[in-house]
Protein backbone atom coordinates (compact mmCIF):
# COMPACT_ATOMS: atom_id res chain seq x y z
CA UNK A 1 0.00 0.00 0.00
CA UNK A 2 1.13 3.53 -0.73
CA UNK A 3 0.82 6.70 1.30
CA UNK A 4 -2.72 8.06 0.73
CA UNK A 5 -2.91 10.61 -2.09
CA UNK A 6 -4.33 13.25 0.26
CA UNK A 7 -0.89 13.62 1.85
CA UNK A 8 2.12 15.50 0.46
CA UNK A 9 4.36 12.64 1.73
CA UNK A 10 7.13 14.98 2.93
CA UNK A 11 7.91 16.35 6.39
CA UNK A 12 10.35 19.18 7.08
CA UNK A 13 12.68 19.09 10.11
CA UNK A 14 14.46 22.30 11.07
CA UNK A 15 17.30 22.28 13.62
CA UNK A 16 17.54 25.92 14.68
CA UNK A 17 20.72 25.36 16.71
CA UNK A 18 22.61 24.10 13.67
CA UNK A 19 20.64 26.05 11.07
CA UNK A 20 20.03 22.73 9.31
CA UNK A 21 16.93 21.86 7.27
CA UNK A 22 16.07 18.32 6.24
CA UNK A 23 13.20 16.85 4.22
CA UNK A 24 12.07 13.37 5.17
CA UNK A 25 9.57 10.84 3.86
CA UNK A 26 7.81 9.03 6.67
CA UNK A 27 6.74 5.38 6.42
CA UNK A 28 3.28 4.76 4.96
CA UNK A 29 2.29 2.97 8.19
CA UNK A 30 2.78 6.16 10.21
CA UNK A 31 0.24 8.03 8.08
CA UNK A 32 -2.30 5.22 8.37
CA UNK A 33 -1.85 4.58 12.10
CA UNK A 34 -1.58 8.20 13.29
CA UNK A 35 -4.27 10.21 11.52
CA UNK A 36 -4.62 13.99 11.57
CA UNK A 37 -2.38 16.78 12.77
CA UNK A 38 -2.55 15.62 16.38
CA UNK A 39 -1.84 11.98 15.52
CA UNK A 40 1.14 12.70 13.31
CA UNK A 41 2.44 15.26 15.81
CA UNK A 42 2.23 12.85 18.73
CA UNK A 43 4.12 10.17 16.82
CA UNK A 44 6.97 12.47 15.78
CA UNK A 45 7.41 14.07 19.22
CA UNK A 46 7.28 10.67 20.96
CA UNK A 47 9.99 9.29 18.69
CA UNK A 48 12.28 12.31 18.52
CA UNK A 49 12.01 14.24 21.77
CA UNK A 50 13.89 13.11 24.88
CA UNK A 51 12.00 12.56 28.11
CA UNK A 52 11.95 15.45 30.59
CA UNK A 53 12.93 18.00 27.92
CA UNK A 54 12.62 21.59 29.10
CA UNK A 55 9.57 23.07 27.29
CA UNK A 56 11.48 26.30 26.75
CA UNK A 57 14.82 24.61 26.04
CA UNK A 58 16.48 23.34 22.88
CA UNK A 59 15.23 19.79 23.39
CA UNK A 60 11.58 20.68 22.91
CA UNK A 61 10.05 20.30 19.44
CA UNK A 62 7.49 22.65 17.94
CA UNK A 63 5.42 21.34 15.05
CA UNK A 64 3.02 22.87 12.53
CA UNK A 65 1.04 19.88 11.32
CA UNK A 66 -1.73 19.32 8.78
CA UNK A 67 -4.17 16.44 8.36
CA UNK A 68 -5.51 14.28 5.51
CA UNK A 69 -8.41 16.65 4.76
CA UNK A 70 -6.24 19.79 4.68
CA UNK A 71 -6.34 21.51 1.25
CA UNK A 72 -9.47 19.60 0.22
CA UNK A 73 -12.96 21.14 -0.25
CA UNK A 74 -14.18 19.71 3.07
CA UNK A 75 -15.62 22.37 5.44
CA UNK A 76 -13.24 23.16 8.28
CA UNK A 77 -10.23 21.70 6.46
CA UNK A 78 -8.35 24.99 6.52
CA UNK A 79 -7.12 24.41 10.04
CA UNK A 80 -3.62 23.41 11.14
CA UNK A 81 -2.37 22.06 14.47
CA UNK A 82 0.54 23.35 16.53
CA UNK A 83 2.03 20.61 18.73
CA UNK A 84 4.75 20.79 21.37
CA UNK A 85 5.48 20.24 25.06
CA UNK A 86 3.58 22.84 27.04
CA UNK A 87 5.53 25.32 29.19
CA UNK A 88 2.30 25.79 31.18
CA UNK A 89 1.76 22.16 32.18
CA UNK A 90 4.94 20.31 31.25
CA UNK A 91 2.77 17.87 29.32
CA UNK A 92 1.41 17.47 25.79
CA UNK A 93 0.27 20.66 24.09
CA UNK A 94 -1.84 21.16 21.01
CA UNK A 95 -3.42 24.32 19.67
CA UNK A 96 -5.09 24.86 16.32
CA UNK A 97 -5.96 27.79 14.09
CA UNK A 98 -8.00 28.34 10.95
CA UNK A 99 -7.55 30.39 7.81
CA UNK A 100 -5.46 29.23 4.88
CA UNK A 101 -2.01 28.59 6.37
CA UNK A 102 -2.71 24.86 6.70
CA UNK A 103 -3.55 24.40 3.00
CA UNK A 104 -0.58 26.60 2.09
CA UNK A 105 1.79 24.27 3.96
CA UNK A 106 0.25 21.23 2.29
CA UNK A 107 0.33 22.64 -1.25
CA UNK A 108 3.92 23.77 -0.66
CA UNK A 109 4.70 20.07 -0.47
CA UNK A 110 4.78 19.31 3.27
CA UNK A 111 2.48 17.55 5.70
CA UNK A 112 4.27 19.05 8.68
CA UNK A 113 7.14 21.28 9.78
CA UNK A 114 8.99 20.52 13.02
CA UNK A 115 11.44 22.88 14.75
CA UNK A 116 14.02 21.85 17.34
CA UNK A 117 16.95 23.63 19.00
CA UNK A 118 17.38 27.36 19.62
CA UNK A 119 18.72 29.88 17.15
CA UNK A 120 21.49 32.26 18.20
CA UNK A 121 19.57 35.14 16.57
CA UNK A 122 15.96 35.86 15.59
CA UNK A 123 15.03 33.96 12.41
CA UNK A 124 12.08 33.08 10.23
CA UNK A 125 11.56 30.08 7.99
CA UNK A 126 10.67 30.77 4.36
CA UNK A 127 9.13 28.05 2.21
CA UNK A 128 8.97 29.20 -1.40
CA UNK A 129 9.10 27.44 -4.78
CA UNK A 130 9.39 24.08 -3.03
CA UNK A 131 12.51 25.17 -1.11
CA UNK A 132 13.02 26.06 2.55
CA UNK A 133 15.55 28.45 4.06
CA UNK A 134 16.09 30.44 7.24
CA UNK A 135 16.11 34.22 7.07
CA UNK A 136 17.26 36.93 9.50
CA UNK A 137 14.33 38.24 11.55
CA UNK A 138 16.29 40.83 13.52
CA UNK A 139 14.47 43.70 11.81
CA UNK A 140 11.05 42.39 12.92
CA UNK A 141 12.06 41.20 16.40
CA UNK A 142 10.11 43.35 18.86
CA UNK A 143 7.38 44.14 16.31
CA UNK A 144 3.77 43.13 16.76
CA UNK A 145 2.22 40.48 14.55
CA UNK A 146 0.56 42.91 12.11
CA UNK A 147 3.82 44.78 11.49
CA UNK A 148 5.72 41.50 11.19
CA UNK A 149 3.25 40.17 8.63
CA UNK A 150 3.50 43.31 6.49
CA UNK A 151 7.29 43.63 6.66
CA UNK A 152 8.08 39.98 5.94
CA UNK A 153 5.63 39.89 3.03
CA UNK A 154 7.55 42.77 1.45
CA UNK A 155 10.94 41.29 2.27
CA UNK A 156 10.26 37.94 0.60
CA UNK A 157 8.46 39.56 -2.35
CA UNK A 158 5.41 37.30 -2.08
CA UNK A 159 2.18 39.27 -1.52
CA UNK A 160 0.24 36.01 -1.41
CA UNK A 161 2.42 34.29 1.19
CA UNK A 162 0.81 33.04 4.38
CA UNK A 163 2.53 33.99 7.62
CA UNK A 164 2.34 32.67 11.19
CA UNK A 165 4.28 34.74 13.71
CA UNK A 166 4.63 35.83 17.31
CA UNK A 167 4.62 39.29 18.84
CA UNK A 168 6.49 40.70 21.86
CA UNK A 169 4.62 38.42 24.29
CA UNK A 170 5.87 35.32 22.51
CA UNK A 171 9.38 36.75 22.31
CA UNK A 172 9.37 37.33 26.08
CA UNK A 173 8.08 33.76 26.56
CA UNK A 174 4.82 34.74 28.21
CA UNK A 175 3.01 31.50 29.00
CA UNK A 176 -0.24 32.80 27.53
CA UNK A 177 1.32 33.84 24.19
CA UNK A 178 -0.22 32.49 20.99
CA UNK A 179 0.86 32.17 17.37
CA UNK A 180 -0.95 34.49 14.96
CA UNK A 181 -1.59 33.77 11.29
CA UNK A 182 -3.30 36.03 8.74
CA UNK A 183 -3.63 38.93 11.17
CA UNK A 184 -6.18 37.50 13.54
CA UNK A 185 -6.29 33.72 13.39
CA UNK A 186 -4.59 32.46 16.54
CA UNK A 187 -3.29 29.16 17.89
CA UNK A 188 -3.78 30.43 21.41
CA UNK A 189 -3.67 27.56 23.87
CA UNK A 190 -1.01 25.93 26.05
CA UNK A 191 1.73 28.56 25.63
CA UNK A 192 2.74 27.58 22.09
CA UNK A 193 3.79 31.18 21.37
CA UNK A 194 6.23 31.05 24.28
CA UNK A 195 7.85 27.93 22.83
CA UNK A 196 8.22 29.65 19.46
CA UNK A 197 9.79 32.67 21.20
CA UNK A 198 12.18 30.50 23.20
CA UNK A 199 13.55 29.17 19.92
CA UNK A 200 14.11 32.70 18.57
CA UNK A 201 11.71 31.76 15.76
CA UNK A 202 9.79 34.89 14.83
CA UNK A 203 7.75 33.58 11.91
CA UNK A 204 6.88 30.89 9.42
CA UNK A 205 6.38 32.26 5.87
CA UNK A 206 4.86 29.91 3.30
CA UNK A 207 4.07 30.28 -0.40
CA UNK A 208 2.42 27.08 -1.61
CA UNK A 209 0.53 26.09 -4.71
CA UNK A 210 3.12 23.76 -6.21
CA UNK A 211 1.35 20.54 -5.21
CA UNK A 212 -2.25 19.54 -5.81
CA UNK A 213 -3.92 17.49 -3.10
CA UNK A 214 -6.29 14.85 -4.44
CA UNK A 215 -8.74 12.50 -2.74
CA UNK A 216 -8.52 8.82 -3.64
CA UNK A 217 -12.30 8.81 -4.30
CA UNK A 218 -13.35 12.37 -5.20
CA UNK A 219 -16.99 11.53 -5.87
CA UNK A 220 -17.43 9.76 -2.55
CA UNK A 221 -15.74 12.64 -0.77
CA UNK A 222 -18.13 15.07 -2.48
CA UNK A 223 -21.14 13.06 -1.33
CA UNK A 224 -19.86 12.94 2.26
CA UNK A 225 -19.10 16.67 2.18
CA UNK A 226 -22.58 17.51 0.94
CA UNK A 227 -24.18 15.33 3.62
CA UNK A 228 -22.07 17.05 6.27
CA UNK A 229 -22.96 20.49 4.93
CA UNK A 230 -26.68 19.64 4.97
CA UNK A 231 -26.43 18.73 8.66
CA UNK A 232 -24.58 21.94 9.46
CA UNK A 233 -27.02 24.12 7.50
CA UNK A 234 -29.96 22.59 9.36
CA UNK A 235 -28.49 23.52 12.75
CA UNK A 236 -29.82 26.86 13.93
CA UNK A 237 -26.75 27.44 16.09
CA UNK A 238 -24.47 27.30 13.01
CA UNK A 239 -26.09 30.23 11.23
CA UNK A 240 -23.60 33.04 10.65
CA UNK A 241 -20.57 30.98 11.66
CA UNK A 242 -17.57 30.14 9.49
CA UNK A 243 -16.33 26.65 8.77
CA UNK A 244 -12.63 27.45 9.16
Amino acid sequence: MAVPSCYANKVLFVDLTKGAIQKETLPEKVYRDFIGGTGLGIRVLYERMKAKADPLGPGNILGFVTGPLTATPVPGSGRYMVVTKSPMTGAWAESNSGGTLGPEIKTAGFDAIFFSGISTRPVYLLIQDGKAELGDATVVWGRDTYETDDLLRKEVGEPGAKIACIGPSGESQSLIAGIVNEKGRIAARNGVGAVMGSKKLKALVVKGGQRKIAAAAPNRLKVARNQYQTIINANQFAKGLTAA
